[in-house]
């Protein structure tokens, strides 16, 4: 049987996307801070991020190896 189990490895490039994504997802937003739709994206990349970063802290990994030693607020929530 195969195994369907996420490897760290696969969970730290799905990570690293998403910070991509969410980093060009707050440009566009600063493009045009009056846009319901990218102000959103934006959020929701922020909310996506702030649940890994936290079940991750909670199983006691190591932030740094995944990308997410940053202060989410800072990045997105301007």
């Amino acid at each position: 049987m195969e195994n369907k189990n996420l490897s760290e490895e696969s969970i730290k490039f799905i990570i690293s996307r998403l910070i991509e994504r969410a980093d060009e997802a707050m440009q566009e937003y600063q493009k045009d801070k009056n846009n319901d739709f990218e102000s959103g994206r934006s959020l929701a990349y922020y909310e996506m991020l702030d649940i890994l970063k936290t079940e991750l802290d909670l199983h006691e990994q190591d932030l740094k190896e995944f990308g997410l030693d940053i202060n989410l607020e800072n990045r997105y929530l301007k």
